[in-house]
């Protein structure tokens, strides 16, 4: 038998898109816990943002819909006897038009229909006022334009860092118990700190949200009452941003994680809001995410003790929801039927796009839809019989979607801007005008860059970004070249949540006059239909926006560490140890029969060195020490005890890192010498190796077998 030797050669790398692939970043090699523990699933999504009827593009693969994901959600719950589902916030909110044409109640009955057992707050339930949350929630008629009365959900809502001003008490309850198996498991709920700034100020009228040390403070004085209650395994539903990367899990959700005690109760974070993947521990504490929009979902398996309540096993796997060979729910597809039904508009094409009227880059640069829609809202007719406003304004984060390519439907127009909001034309100074401009430039907490380009029409300007915020407007004119007046009046077309302040354009709410008009859908939707009427809708960038980037310093140039992957390690050790039994391909899901490492990847798992997560071996993402150390460890004799293994590992400043399959097999390398700690006494379990460090790793492992 035969195959490449990749160690030590470049292999085709998984990029953002491959990261989606099925059962991603599972507890490879995870080893079960005592037979007594009770094994939970807890399946859950984030984001999901009323996307009912919506097909994303995952790589080059379909995915999402709400008839898909039931389908995937529904076979998950079926293969455990104890597992609940939740949804993690931005459920509803900047939804497809399916959707939010019914104020999202099709999303509350898909979620009532699917069963879930507890669902989270995040910014985006905000959008349209406390009233309009609570209706949504515990049933009522819905207070924009009184024409949706809500059924209300049928599972519990939690949310610990919203209080009401009026009573000094949480929005809704903090946390729930859910009994599961014999055991009990506390959901408390929390949502992003920056939920102010994400929504318009009427969003959040009559509450207030905790600061980062009251949050802890909440959630610390929560689980305090949760283990009074009996209950010992606390899952944090926090819709706060979180990514992890290369084995390092980054975020508000990490921030929080790091905040709390390490000994705290909390087992896991939930995190959401940037629609990302996170799958990492922080300080004791799983943070998981999966992605948005339907495209995947997260299972949590947890082992618990069922004396003690205690989780002694943790693990997570995002799978994405790929449509390919996959049955429709039918029970989805009746309540998306019945809301087109409803709103037949919704399927009716209004122009053609060969798919380059984008977003991309909004946030930072002039965008081709960004300009379609600053064109359609200045020309909006406020009935006050004025021509044209001089200038428009649209905030790229109330663009959510891309013209698609081939026919363009009202559905489609609805994605792009779901929120509804008001445009407003107001009288600004072009003195004003320039504090605008600079307004788009904030600062993080941590000193980083707070970016949100306005969209335009009217002006055009120049920034040079190696000059202060103050003075980084270089040029500012009207679209012919005319110089704007500081101390002239213009008028300026904005919507509604920037009007009020939102994304920090406070100047916004000093105009010296406002007029409320029209719907943006309804602008945007007339706008496609007058200019292009039925043909090609053509937009592109046309030099209003020019930013001259920051002079890059010359920093040393750092060393750098090519970390080695799953394939390339197996590849070497079967390699080192002349393993040749197998002719067949490997029983992996996401390994081609005809990939350079296939057969490694099959004598290996013949021989009992790997057995991979859920079907698939993940080959492309780089090993980890602990993984490594997992594989080397079946070459060995003489395990230490759990005991011994605990203590060994208990040493190390970082032991606590150390996932609980990989404990036994760190401490035996550790034992015999084939393991050394990294520095500071750390054994970094997380971190890559080099191709070097895991050549010197496989080498020692083999001769202690030999030995």
């Amino acid at each position: 038998m035969s195959w490449k030797k990749v160690l030590g050669k470049s292999t085709i790398r998984v990029a953002t898109t491959a990261l989606l692939l099925s059962q991603l970043f599972g507890a490879v090699g995870s080893v079960s816990a005592a037979g007594s523990d009770v094994e939970v699933h807890l399946i859950g999504i984030n984001d999901l943002h009323g996307q009912l009827d919506t097909t994303s593009m995952v790589g080059d693969k379909k995915a999402g819909t709400a008839p898909i994901l039931a389908t995937y959600l529904k076979e998950a719950q079926a293969k455990y006897e104890n597992s609940l589902l939740f949804h993690n916030g931005d459920s509803v909110g900047a939804s497809a038009p399916v959707s939010s044409l019914d104020r999202d109640e099709p999303t509350m009955e898909w979620m009532n229909m699917m069963g879930f057992d507890v669902g989270s707050l995040g910014n985006h339930e905000f959008d349209q006022g406390i009233a309009a949350l609570k209706a949504q929630i515990f049933g009522g008629l819905d207070p924009k334009e009184g024409k949706v009365t809500h059924a209300g959900a049928k599972f519990d809502y939690v949310n610990a860092n919203v209080i009401e001003t009026a009573t000094g008490k949480t929005l809704i309850k903090p946390y729930v118990i859910k009994e599961v198996g014999g055991v009990k498991i506390g959901f408390i709920g929390l949502v992003t700190k920056s939920t102010p700034a994400k929504v318009s100020p009427s969003g959040t009228a009559g509450v207030r949200f905790l600061s980062a040390e009251e949050e802890v403070e909440a959630v610390n004085k929560y689980s305090k009452e949760l283990q009074d209650q009996g209950v010992e395994t606390i899952i944090v539903l926090a819709h706060d941003p979180a990514t992890t990367k290369e084995g390092v899990t980054t975020g508000e959700a990490a921030d929080l994680a790091k905040a709390l005690p390490a000994d705290s109760p909390v087992d896991v974070i939930v995190a959401g809001d940037n629609h990302a993947l996170a799958n990492g521990e922080v300080n004791g504490k799983l943070i998981v995410q999966a992605y948005s929009y339907g495209t995947a979902f997260e299972d949590i398996k947890l082992m618990i003790d069922p004396t003690t309540g205690d989780v002694t096993e943790k693990s997570a796997t995002v799978t994405t929801t790929f449509q390919e060979g996959v049955k429709e729910d039918p029970e989805s597809l009746a309540i998306i039927k019945k809301s087109l039904d409803k709103h037949p508009e919704l399927t009716k094409p209004v122009g053609t796009t060969d798919g380059s009227v984008t977003r991309t880059d909004a946030y930072n640069n002039e965008a081709p839809l960004g300009n379609l829609i600053a064109d359609a809202m200045r020309q909006a007719d406020f009935g006050d019989n004025a021509s044209e406003a001089d200038f428009a304004f649209m905030n790229p984060g109330g663009i959510r979607a891309d013209l698609p390519e081939g026919d363009v439907t009202f559905a489609d127009l609805a994605k792009i801007q779901p929120f509804g909001n008001t445009l407003v034309k107001l009288e600004l100074t072009g003195e004003q005008i320039q504090t605008l401009l600079e307004q788009q430039w904030g600062t993080n907490a941590d000193g980083t860059p707070n970016t949100k380009t306005l969209q335009i029409s009217g002006l055009k300007y120049t920034a040079d970004f190696n000059k202060p915020v103050a003075e980084r407007v270089t040029s500012l004119s009207l679209e012919d070249g005319t110089a704007i007046d500081p101390a002239k009046t213009y008028t300026a077309v904005v919507n509604n949540f920037m009007a009020a302040g939102g994304d920090n354009y406070k100047v916004l709410v000093d105009a010296k006059s406002s007029l409320a008009g029209p719907i943006d859908l309804d602008v945007f939707y007339q706008y496609i239909v007058d200019a292009y009427k039925g043909g090609a809708i053509e937009a592109k960038t046309e030099g209003r926006i020019t930013n001259i980037a920051a002079a890059a310093e010359q920093p040393e140039t750092p060393v750098t560490t090519e970390f080695i992957s799953r394939a390339e390690f197996v590849s070497a050790l079967v390699d080192m140890l002349k393993l040749n039994e197998v002719a067949t391909a490997p029983a992996f899901k996401d390994v081609a029969a005809d990939a350079a490492y296939a057969d490694a990847i099959a004598e290996a798992a013949h021989a009992g060195l790997i057995q991979g997560f859920g079907g698939n071996f993940n080959p492309d993402r780089n090993i980890t020490r602990e993984e490594a150390a997992t594989i080397l460890a079946k070459l060995l004799k003489n395990p230490a005890s759990d005991k011994d293994a605990a203590a060994i590992i208990a040493g190390f400043k970082d032991g606590k890192s150390v996932s609980a399959y990989a404990v036994k097999s760190l401490a035996q390398l550790i034992e015999q010498g084939i393991l050394e700690a990294a520095e500071n006494n750390s054994l970094e379990p997380k971190q890559g190796l080099s191709n070097n460090d895991a050549k010197a790793l496989i080498q020692k492992a083999v001769a202690a077998k030999a030995s």
